[in-house]
């Protein structure tokens, strides 16, 4: 009687009601979760259930469960650590922190930086001895990726193609792909990853101005974006991403004013925005404004924006005008938002359908 009681109360529940339950879950619960049966472990590792989870997780922000803020902190021993964004939008705080292990797995600690995020993904370079690795921070995976015959490092973008499922270095093939140089590339001036394009903002020193240059990671070819009409006087120019729009943040040097864009429709110069202007901080431990390197992050649904000032890291209030400094963070240079995900640094990768699309 025990017996069939149990396999009643195993088949209690439907598949489909086990899937929906499953793709509300953090992925570490679900790791633990791929040790419950074969049919729990074979509907977790299944492609079409990571994209799902991780599209239901990228679109949670309104607590931010699944977003974790990922950065380097360190003087001698650089350390990879990560904490809930939530935490730091609304708490001021990374008491939260927590140190991730090595990725390289190697005894001694490299001094790498981060060169973006895509789908849960990290993409880190190693400053010693120029490797490129990708890093999953949540499921603690590592893919180190062979050289690429360029030498020194001179600038990097990392993302991805929704029509061939793949990242560019091609996951698939194993291979780098030389598609051409691009237009005065600043040294460890990274691409910011929107609409299937990265974005470098380049300073043309002949004109005196700032050019956005796109790469079509799906075309295999370079452009340039429009840019709005910017208010007169010498600035520099920040690319970041909010969402479903590209901004950039453009810094004046002598009002000391951070004025943020966003473009809401891709390519359309008349859809370029003003979404704010910042007043930069008086506090005298404040350096000058053209010796900050500005770089906005988020902006949270209640106006607080996440901004990068150099070594500190900050929270604007847009409804009130004022700056908090986050706590307990200690000489941080680089630093990404990442959304926890299932998605392997390795082929096949999670995001495809997986039916014979190959590259």
């Amino acid at each position: 009687m025990a017996r069939k009681n149990k396999q009643k109360s195993k088949a209690s529940f439907l598949p489909e009601i086990i899937r929906e339950i499953l793709l509300k879950a953090t992925v570490k619960s679900l790791l633990r979760c791929k040790s419950v049966c074969k049919e729990w472990y074979s509907l977790i590792s299944d492609q079409h259930f990571i994209k799902s989870h991780y599209t239901l997780s990228s679109t949670d922000n309104i607590n931010y469960e699944h977003h974790r803020l990922v950065f380097i902190n360190g003087i001698r021993t650089k350390c990879l650590t990560t904490c809930p964004l939530h935490d730091v939008l609304f708490n001021k705080s990374v008491s939260n922190a927590l140190v991730l292990e090595n990725p390289l797995q190697q005894p001694r600690s490299r001094d790498f930086m981060i060169v973006g995020s895509c789908n849960g993904l990290m993409c880190l370079f190693v400053v010693d001895n120029f490797t490129l690795f990708i890093y999953n921070p949540s499921t603690r995976t590592t893919n180190i990726l062979p050289g690429s015959n360029q030498g020194l490092r001179i600038s990097y973008g990392f993302g991805y193609d929704e029509i061939t499922h793949d990242h560019k270095y091609s996951l698939k093939a194993g291979t780098w792909k030389e598609i051409g140089h691009i237009p005065r590339a600043i040294p460890y001036n990274d691409a910011k990853f929107f609409n299937g394009t990265l974005h470098w903002a380049i300073d043309d020193a002949r004109s005196d101005s700032w050019d956005i240059v796109s790469l079509d990671l799906r075309m295999e070819t370079y452009g340039e974006v429009l840019q709005p009409e910017y208010d007169e006087g010498s600035y520099r120019l920040t690319l970041g991403v909010f969402g479903e729009w590209l901004c950039v943040c453009c810094n004046y040097y002598e009002s000391r004013v951070v004025v943020v864009w966003v473009m809401k429709a891709y390519g359309v110069k008349d859809s370029w925005t003003k979404l704010l202007s910042i007043s930069h901080p008086s506090d005298r431990f404040w350096v000058p404004l053209y010796t900050q390197f500005h770089a906005p992050l988020c902006i949270s649904n209640d106006g607080k924006l996440l901004l990068q000032l150099r070594t500190k890291l900050v929270v604007y209030d847009c409804v009130n005008g004022s700056y908090s400094e986050i706590q307990d963070l200690h000489v941080f240079p680089d630093v990404c938002i990442v959304i926890e995900s299932l998605v392997s640094p390795f082929a096949p990768l999670g995001l495809g359908d997986n039916n014979g699309d190959e590259n």
